[in-house]
C-alpha cells in the first residue's frame, strides 16, 4: 500500500511549506491503523475570577447535577467534562500570585517549570513547535507576574504571542518569508497548489474529505487573518478617545484559537496555552456595550451597582463562550480515531474563585477530552478544599511523567478517572441566634446572595428561624475574608440595629470546619 510520511508537507513556491493532518496514507502498515494519536495539553486561562454564584453548582452529586448559569454557554459539552469544585485553599492572595499558582501549583514555586513546560518536554515528539504560549494581552508592569501562566526548568516567565497572523507565519508559513513582505505574499494554498492536487489524487475518499477540510479551514483562517488585517490598517487615530477600545478582539481570540486546533490537528505542536488576558486584565469589551475596564467591574463589591455586575457577567459569559468554541471547533476534526477533542486534554479555569476578594477557594476549573486520561460527564465536589498541585502533580502522571512531588506536594488528587476520592457532604451541627451583651451571635451556614441586586449581601442560614443578613463595610469583608467561608458553617459575633436580624459591623468569624484563611499550604 502506497504510504505517506507523517511529517510530509505541502510545498509550493517561496518556500511555502504547509503540515498536513493524519491522513491514511500515512500508515505504512495495517497494524499501524491500532496505533492510538498522541495526546496533547491545551490550556485556556480566564482571568480576573468569578461572581461565585453564578459559577458555583448549587448541590448536585457526580453524575446528576445541575450546571451553573455561567456554565450554560458550553453546557451541550457536559459529557465531555470533568468540572472540579473546592479546587484551591489558601484564603486570598494577589492576582500575580494567583496566576503563578495556576500551572506551578504554587505561588512560591519560581524556580521549576509549570507543567504545561515539563508535559511539553515529555511529548513534544517528532514536531516541529515544542509548544505555543499564547495570549490576548500586553504585558502589565506594574505586576508583570499579571501577564505569565508559562515558565522555563528555571522558573523564569515565557514570552507570549498576541499577533494570530504572526503565529500563523511562524506555524504555515517559511521562516525565510520576510514578515514585512507580508501583504505581497500570495495566499499560501495558491502556492501549494499543484502539490494538494497531487496528493488529492493519491488519496483515497476518507483522506480527500479530510484534505477538503483542512485546505478549507486554512482558507477560511487566511481570509479572517486578512480582514483583522485591513480593518486595523483604518483606523483613524483621531477618532480614538481614552480608554481606547480593543479592536476586534472576539474575532482575534477566534482566530487564535482556529489556529490552535489547526496546530494541534497538523501536530505542528502537542502543547498550548493561551491566556484570554492578564490576570487583572484591564481590557474594556466595548463590542459588548461595556465601557468600564474587566479588573474594575470584577471588583463588584467594593464597586457595586446591578450595571457594572451586569458587565461582568457579560464578560466572563463571553469567556465560557471562546470555551465553548473551542470545545466545539476541536470536536469538528476527526478521523477513524474519534475526534481532536478526544485526544486533547484540556483545562479551563481561573486563578482566584471570588473575583473581588481574591479568594483562593472554588477556583473555576474545568478539564475536557482527554479520552483515556480522565473520565468525563461528572461532576467532582471534593469534601475538603484542595491545593492546586495536587491536580498538577496528577496531569503529570496521566502523562506518562514519573514525579514524586510538584510544587511542594507529594499527594496526587483523586477523582480524574475514578470515584475514588472523598465527596462533599453537608456536616450536621446545631445552628442557633443568641444576642450577647448587646451583639447578636449567631451560628449557621454562610452564604452569598444569589439575588443580583444584592451581590453585596451575606446570609447566615439558622435552621427554623429567619436568616441573618450580613451587611458590611469593605474593611470587614477584606480583613474577616468573608467570601472565604462561603459555603460552610460559621460562628459570626456582630453588632446591628437594634431590634434586627441584621449585622453591619463583624467582630468575630470563625468557621466550624475547615481551615482558617491562610493555613492551608496554597
Amino acid at each position: 500500500m502506497e504510504s505517506l510520511n507523517r511529517r510530509a508537507v505541502l510545498r509550493g513556491a517561496a518556500g511555502a511549506a504547509l503540515p498536513l493532518p493524519f491522513l491514511n496514507l500515512m500508515q505504512s502498515r495495517a497494524a499501524d491503523q491500532d496505533s492510538p494519536p498522541p495526546m496533547r495539553f491545551l490550556t485556556l486561562f480566564k482571568p480576573n475570577g468569578v461572581h461565585p454564584p453564578s459559577w458555583n453548582i448549587s448541590g448536585g452529586a457526580e453524575h446528576d447535577f445541575r450546571m451553573s448559569p455561567l456554565m450554560q454557554p458550553f453546557s451541550k459539552h457536559r459529557e465531555d467534562l470533568l468540572i472540579l469544585d473546592n479546587m484551591g485553599d489558601f484564603g486570598f492572595s494577589s492576582h500575580a500570585n494567583s496566576t503563578r499558582r495556576f500551572l506551578s501549583g504554587h505561588h512560591q514555586n519560581t524556580r521549576t517549570a509549570s507543567i504545561d513546560q515539563l508535559i511539553a518536554d515529555h511529548i513534544r515528539g517528532d514536531t516541529p513547535h515544542r509548544s505555543l504560549e499564547l495570549t490576548t494581552e500586553g504585558l502589565f508592569p506594574n505586576q508583570i507576574g499579571c501577564s505569565y501562566i508559562s515558565y522555563d526548568q528555571q522558573g523564569a516567565p515565557i514570552p507570549r504571542e498576541s499577533d494570530p497572523q504572526l503565529v500563523f507565519d511562524r506555524l504555515f508559513r517559511s521562516p525565510l518569508n520576510d514578515p514585512g513582505q507580508r501583504q505581497s505574499m500570495r495566499s499560501l494554498l495558491d502556492r501549494v497548489g499543484e502539490d494538494a492536487r497531487t496528493l488529492q489524487r493519491r488519496a483515497g475518499r476518507e483522506d480527500r474529505e479530510t484534505l477538503d477540510q483542512y485546505l478549507s479551514v486554512v482558507r477560511d483562517t487566511e481570509k479572517r487573518l486578512q480582514t483583522l488585517q485591513s480593518r486595523g490598517a483604518v483606523i483613524n487615530p483621531r477618532e480614538l478617545v481614552r480608554p481606547e477600545r480593543p479592536a476586534n478582539l472576539n474575532e482575534q481570540v477566534e482566530t487564535m484559537i482556529d489556529l490552535i486546533c489547526l496546530a494541534l490537528w497538523t501536530d505542528s505542536t502537542r502543547c498550548a496555552t493561551y491566556m484570554l488576558g492578564n490576570s487583572n486584565s484591564r481590557m474594556i469589551f466595548d463590542f459588548l456595550g461595556i465601557k468600564k475596564q474587566h479588573h474594575y467591574l470584577s471588583h463588584f463589591f467594593r464597586n457595586f451597582s446591578r450595571e457594572n455586575l451586569d458587565s461582568l457577567l457579560k464578560i466572563s459569559l463571553w469567556h465560557m463562550q471562546k470555551f465553548d468554541y473551542l470545545l466545539t471547533r476541536l470536536k469538528s476534526f476527526s478521523n477513524q480515531h474519534g475526534t481532536l477533542l478526544d485526544h486533547t486534554l484540556v483545562l479551563y479555569g481561573s486563578g482566584m474563585g471570588h473575583s473581588d476578594n481574591h479568594t483562593v477557594t472554588r477556583i473555576p476549573i474545568v478539564l475536557a477530552g482527554g479520552r483515556g486520561l480522565i473520565r468525563t460527564g461528572r461532576y467532582v465536589r471534593y469534601s475538603e478544599n484542595q491545593p492546586l498541585c495536587r491536580l498538577h502533580l496528577s496531569l503529570l502522571h496521566k502523562f506518562g511523567i514519573e514525579s514524586d512531588s510538584y510544587a511542594q506536594n507529594s499527594t496526587p488528587l483523586a477523582g480524574l478517572d475514578a470515584s475514588d476520592y472523598a465527596a462533599w457532604q453537608d456536616q450536621a451541627f446545631a445552628s442557633w441566634i443568641r444576642e450577647e451583651g448587646g451583639k447578636l451571635v449567631v451560628r449557621g451556614r454562610l452564604r452569598m446572595s444569589d439575588n443580583l441586586d444584592e451581590a453585596k449581601l451575606f446570609y447566615v442560614d439558622v435552621d427554623g428561624a429567619e436568616s441573618v443578613l450580613v451587611e458590611v463595610s469593605f474593611n470587614d469583608f477584606h480583613h474577616f475574608n468573608v467570601a472565604y467561608h462561603c459555603g460552610t458553617a460559621v460562628t459570626l459575633t456582630g453588632t446591628g440595629p437594634t431590634g434586627e436580624r441584621k449585622i453591619t459591623k463583624i467582630e468575630s468569624l470563625e468557621s466550624l470546619f475547615g481551615h482558617r484563611p491562610g493555613d492551608a499550604p496554597g
